[in-house]
């Protein structure tokens, strides 16, 4: 995991490093939308986020000491059930 593909919810890149025909928007910081599965846990603002078994989408971290390495950012809006896109704040760590 790298980071979030940005572009969702017509948010822009700031700063793209590499231009190439064909290549996605990796957002490594800032906020930008992020498809989220929030079947197993719902989502809250201030919710760490990290990927999910469902391609291309977030969830919560429901065990914080497992997910060391695997935080992909901090939810900053809310998604209490299903598949959708919540805002996040794109922090790696």
């Amino acid at each position: 995991m790298a980071g979030i593909v940005s572009g969702a919810g017509g948010v822009k890149p700031a700063i793209v490093l590499d231009r190439q025909d064909n290549s996605a928007h990796i957002a490594l910081m800032g906020k930008v939308w992020c498809a989220a599965d929030a079947d197993s846990a719902p989502i809250r603002p201030g919710d760490l986020l990290t990927t999910s078994a469902t391609p291309g989408h977030c969830r919560r971290v429901t065990e914080p000491a497992r997910a060391f390495g695997a935080v992909i950012g901090k939810a900053l809006t809310s998604l209490s059930d299903g598949r959708g896109f919540v805002r996040v704040l794109v922090s790696p760590r």
